[in-house]
C-alpha cells in the first residue's frame, strides 16, 4: 500500500537568491548564535513556532511567514550566520513538499534549489553539521522528482550527503528521521520501501526519546514525525494495530498535527 504522499513524491526522492556573509568561525549546532535575551533570539524562536503551527496546519502562509523572519535574522546579524540560514532552508524543505502535494512543481523547484544553496552555505562554515547534510540530501532526494533523468547522479550524491551526515552527527535522531522519510519514498525496485526506511525510522524514535533540547535556538523538530513516518511504514506493511499505536503516540508529542489526525481517521474508517 503506497501513502498519499509517496504516489507524488515517488519516484524520489533554483533561489531567490539572497547572500549572506558567514566567517570562518562560524559553526552549526552551536550554542552561541544567540543570547537567550537577544531579540534575534526572540524572533527565531517566535519563527519557529509559526514553522512548527505551518505544518501542523499544512498552512503554506504560515510557512513561508515563518520563513521571512528567519530571513529578517540573517538580516540583523553580520556574523553567525549559519543558524538562521539552516532554519530558512527547513522553511524551504517545508515549502518544497507542500508545493508537491498541491502539484506546483514549479514552486517545488524553486524551493528545493533555495533551500540547497542555503544549506551549502552552512555547509561550507559549517562542515561538521550532520543535520545539515542530512536535510541537503533530502533535499537532493527530492530534486530526483523533479529530473528523474538525473537520478543516477542526484542519488549518488543524496547518499554521500547522508552518510556525511550519519559520520558527524551518529546520535542526531533527525538525521536518521530524514534518512528514513528518504527510503520511505524511494521505490522498492530501487532498493527503497518501508522494509528500508524501517530500522532509520527506529532509530531515530529511539534517539528522540534520548534528546533533551534546552537552547531555543537549537533543531527540536521531528520527534512526532517519527511516530507518524513509523506509522506509514506500519500501515504500509499491513499492520493497522501498530500504525494506530504510531499515530496516537504522534498525538500525544503534538495535539495539533493535522496529518496524524486525518491517517487515524482513515484508520477508523476502515
Amino acid at each position: 500500500m503506497k501513502t498519499k504522499c509517496s504516489r507524488i513524491l515517488a519516484p524520489v526522492l533554483m533561489i531567490g537568491g539572497f547572500g549572506f556573509w558567514v566567517s570562518p568561525s562560524d559553526s552549526f549546532p552551536s550554542a552561541h548564535f544567540f543570547q537567550a535575551s537577544s531579540p534575534l533570539s526572540k524572533l527565531i524562536t517566535d519563527a519557529k513556532a509559526k514553522l512548527r503551527e505551518g505544518v501542523n496546519r499544512r498552512d503554506t502562509e504560515a510557512c513561508k511567514s515563518a520563513r521571512d523572519q528567519f530571513l529578517g535574522a540573517m538580516l540583523e546579524t553580520k556574523t553567525n550566520q549559519a543558524g538562521p540560514a539552516y532554519y530558512v532552508a527547513l522553511a524551504d524543505y517545508r515549502l518544497a513538499t507542500f508545493a508537491f502535494i498541491s502539484g506546483d512543481t514549479a514552486e517545488a523547484g524553486r524551493m528545493i534549489a533555495e533551500g540547497q544553496q542555503y544549506l551549502e552555505r552552512v555547509l561550507a562554515s559549517s562542515p561538521d553539521s550532520g543535520e545539515s547534510w542530512a536535510l541537503y540530501g533530502y533535499l537532493l532526494g527530492l530534486e530526483i522528482a523533479l529530473h528523474p533523468d538525473r537520478a543516477m547522479a542526484l542519488g549518488a550524491k543524496s547518499a554521500r550527503s547522508f552518510g556525511q551526515a550519519e559520520a558527524k552527527e551518529p546520535a542526531n535522531p533527525r538525521v536518521h528521521l530524514l534518512k528514513g522519510i528518504y527510503w520511505l519514498y524511494v521505490p522498492e525496485a530501487f532498493g527503497g520501501g518501508p522494509d528500508t526506511a524501517l530500522p532509520s525510522l527506529e532509530k531515530a524514535e529511539a534517539l528522540f526519546a534520548k534528546e533533551n533540547v534546552t537552547d531555543p535556538m537549537k533543531p527540536d523538530w521531528g520527534k512526532d514525525e517519527a511516530f507518524l513516518y513509523l506509522g506509514l511504514v506500519y500501515r504500509a506493511k499491513n499492520d493497522p494495530a501498530k500504525a494506530r499505536a504510531m499515530f496516537e503516540k504522534t498525538l500525544a508529542v503534538n495535539p495539533d498535527f493535522g496529518w496524524a489526525r486525518s491517517e487515524l481517521a482513515s484508520l477508523d474508517k476502515k
